[in-house]
């Protein structure tokens, strides 16, 4: 399938077919920008019923006072009137026309407010947080356009008629696109609202005055008066292909016109998509102009322009959306939703806006991916890094679309002869390059897509993190899926990537970097050593090459399921836990509240058992993780069984012993302990209250908390990588220590008795 003819069976897809035809007599054009005008220009108030004047009248006050930021007022108006006319009840049948050729949408003005209650809910619950980012939509104006165009209903049916040449309609440039900024007004405020303000429309204009496009008028219904916009594309420079995430391509019309024309519709554009997969609404010049015969008559007043083109917008853009999301199912073979039965079973209302409003409230909104990040496809002038770091050969294997339709969705990435292919299920292939700068493998002259290249798609997390592994191949804009080394069917095993730190730590082996070149794996540590791993997606582990000091060693990854997707909190190697930093600074870690006192057992004690629900405390009430090393695992065995610390064994002798607890967020909270065990009763005697001194966590990027001080003691936080040396006096038998303003680093705590003289140091590890 060519990629002309991909394009035309998208377009037909997602062309707009409105369900019933006006069948009225125009008033006349009239340039009506007030309501007072729009009624007296299509034969009064009179002319409508009650319910048809209540709904264009609160379209309009209540899109007036959302442009005031009177969001109040504007939720005031669409509530009032949702008490007599609810949302998706019958009663809307009742306005689905418009008298004397008037069109103030289908129902009436019902799609634009339904956006507008997306839009009020947010100018009054906005986001303070949102991570604003600028989605770039070009419009192009195209200036001329060029075919055979009917004159006749035979002509028509013959596909005869006249070689005419349309100019643009100047009315789209005059006032600085007055009217095209009127058209969007409404749908760019309703893209930010639903992406909870991260994400805006920023709209700029080419215009290709010279460019004549080729166009046409079919024979067969549903009718199509336009051919298909890659001539637009090849007038576009790439800079603008790839600096847009959003296309609007509007050309001269060359829909048959007069009155033998009334009783048919022309199909003018739709939603497409361009090479990146970015959307691309496409219509003619008098799409905005002037109401097609099938929609009404004469040219749009501003009134009627403001009510129906964002019902127009909506009905595309969800094309787009439903298209980036095939996993939900929410179209399959085309406008499923005109079939109330395909509707899942929580979804309420009956009309097609409806739908669209369930679909982006209970799927999409909930879906892991979040919509502002797919809504933007502008190929980045600073590609990630993470793309350098990749290999060809760790690509090679097979990928496919989630809803197979023909064997050219399915494919595989192979080498032959030191080159690398595409080839497809139905045994087309074409060559691909490495492109690893600029993210994509690169095609060449013999792709039957000229001009398209796979990009490729990185693994990230729902907070936006991106990781060298590539999950996806986006080709046409859909995505080919990688169909093996992912865990759990969905991850990556780079998600290991990253900074480690080991508890605990007591040399610069103890901390490095999981670090991906070239498609190898290494464990670098902070000592300079480097060790290659080799994946292992069965064991969701790396181990350790043969040329590394323990050979076949796992580094065992932490794992963890969060309501939307997975984390590697770490991974366990030789007895000990590497973990990471957390994902978010600002989200407060666990805490010590009871350091565990030191333990003397006798041998052959059999088991002991701690709570550590009295050990550690998560501020925010989270679920934790807890883990346990024990230095000597010869002498004592440590478990964790059910949020209880187990020791079990016990041959004589002495060790100290590691716990640690673990939010989702990879917060840290660490204590320590030693436990002595004796071959006979002979117990020590209790500690001094100075020896008794404890401070947790050791391993901490927040807070310290000492215990067994008094008021006697000072303690010196000293820096052994730089010159920082401070004195904090305690108060109390309990103190907290703030360390978030320290540099990461290791420091010694000097513990000052200013009244016995006594001294006491600890090793804190701030990270």
């Amino acid at each position: 399938m060519t990629l002309i003819k991909m394009f035309s069976a998208l377009m037909i897809r997602a062309l707009f077919l409105v369900m019933m035809t006006l069948a009225a007599t125009a008033q006349g054009n009239c340039d009506a920008s007030t309501l007072e005008q729009f009624f007296a220009c299509y034969g009064g108030k009179s002319a409508f019923s009650e319910h048809s004047i209540q709904a264009v009248t609160t379209f309009i006050e209540a899109e007036d006072a959302i442009k005031d930021e009177n969001y109040t007022k504007a939720k005031t108006l669409l509530d009032d009137l949702y008490t007599k006319y609810p949302v998706g009840d019958n009663i809307w049948w009742n306005v689905w026309n418009a008298p004397n050729g008037a069109n103030v949408s289908s129902p009436n003005g019902y799609y634009g407010m339904r956006m507008m209650e997306d839009i009020v809910h947010y100018g009054l619950n906005p986001n303070p947080n949102a991570k604003v980012t600028k989605a770039n939509m070009t419009i192009v104006l195209v200036g001329c356009s060029q075919g055979i165009q009917p004159t006749t209903k035979a002509e028509l049916q013959n596909g005869t008629g006249t070689m005419v040449t349309h100019s643009l309609d100047p009315l789209l440039k005059e006032n600085n696109y007055r009217i095209i900024r009127q058209t969007l007004d409404l749908f760019t405020k309703y893209v930010k609202a639903i992406t909870n303000g991260a994400l805006e429309l920023q709209i700029g204009y080419i215009e290709l005055d010279t460019m004549c496009l080729p166009v046409k008028v079919t024979t067969t219904k549903p009718y199509l008066a336009y051919n298909n916009i890659e001539p637009v594309w090849g007038a576009l420079s790439k800079d603008v292909k790839d600096s847009t995430d959003w296309f609007l391509i509007t050309y001269p019309s060359h829909v048959p016109e007069g009155p033998e024309f009334d009783d048919e519709s022309f199909i003018t554009g739709g939603m497409g998509s361009d090479a990146k997969g970015g959307p691309v609404f496409i219509a003619d010049d008098k799409w905005i102009v002037r109401k097609p015969a099938h929609l009404g008559k004469g040219n749009y007043t501003d009134i009627e322009r403001r009510m129906y083109l964002p019902q127009w917008l909506q009905h595309e853009f969800f094309h787009h959306l439903f298209r980036i999301y095939p996993e939900l199912k929410l179209e399959v073979k085309g406008h499923d939703w005109f079939d109330r039965k395909f509707w899942p079973s929580d979804f309420v209302g009956q009309f097609e806006t409806d739908y669209y409003s369930e679909t982006l409230h209970k799927k999409i909104q909930l879906d892991c991916s979040p919509l502002a990040r797919k809504l933007i496809t502008r190929v980045s002038s600073g590609p990630n890094p993470a793309y350098t770091q990749l290999s060809i050969d760790e690509l090679l294997g097979e990928y496919s679309l989630d809803v197979i339709q023909n064997d050219w969705h399915v494919g595989n990435i192979i080498a032959e002869n030191g080159k690398y292919f595409w080839k497809n299920k139905a045994n087309v292939q074409w060559s691909v390059t490495p492109n690893f700068a600029s993210g994509k493998l690169s095609t060449g002259a013999d792709s039957p897509y000229q001009g398209q290249d796979f990009f490729l798609q990185l693994y990230q997390t729902v907070e936006g993190v991106a990781y060298p592994g590539v999950t996806s191949l986006k080709f046409g804009g859909e995505f080919y899926k990688k169909r093996f080394g992912l865990m759990r069917g969905t991850l990556p095993i780079e998600i290991a990537m990253g900074n480690y730190t080991r508890v605990p730590v007591k040399n610069t082996q103890h901390t490095g970097s999981l670090v991906k070149t070239q498609g190898q794996i290494q464990w670098k540590s902070d000592a300079g050593d480097a060790w290659p791993l080799t994946p292992s997606i069965v064991k969701e582990s790396l181990i350790m090459a043969n040329s590394t000091p323990t050979p076949g060693a796992p580094f065992q990854l932490i794992l963890v399921d969060a309501v939307c997707g997975s984390y590697n909190l770490g991974f366990k190697y030789s007895n000990y836990y590497y973990l990471k930093p957390k994902r978010s600074p600002t989200d407060e870690s666990p805490q010590v509240i009871t350091s565990i006192n030191d333990v003397e057992l006798l041998k052959g004690f059999g088991s002991y058992t701690i709570n550590l629900a009295d050990v550690f405390k998560d501020s925010k009430g989270d679920s934790l993780l807890y883990f346990v090393t024990s230095e000597d695992t010869s002498l004592l065995r440590a478990t964790i069984d059910q949020q209880k610390l187990v020791l079990s064994g016990g041959t004589v002798g002495n060790t100290t012993v590691h716990v640690m607890a673990v939010d989702f967020n990879g917060g840290l909270a660490a204590d320590e302990f030693k436990v002595v065990v004796k071959s006979s009763t002979s117990a020590k005697d209790a500690s001094t209250s100075e020896q008794q001194l404890t401070v947790s966590p050791l391993l901490t990027s927040d807070f310290v908390v000492v215990r067994g001080a008094t008021a006697d003691y000072t303690v010196e936080i000293i820096s052994l990588l730089s010159a920082y040396h401070a004195t904090i006096p305690l108060a109390g038998s309990t103190n907290t220590i703030d360390v978030r303003s320290l540099s990461s680093g290791m420091y010694i705590l000097k513990f000052s008795n200013t009244t016995t003289g006594h001294k006491q140091l600890f090793k804190l590890i701030k990270y």
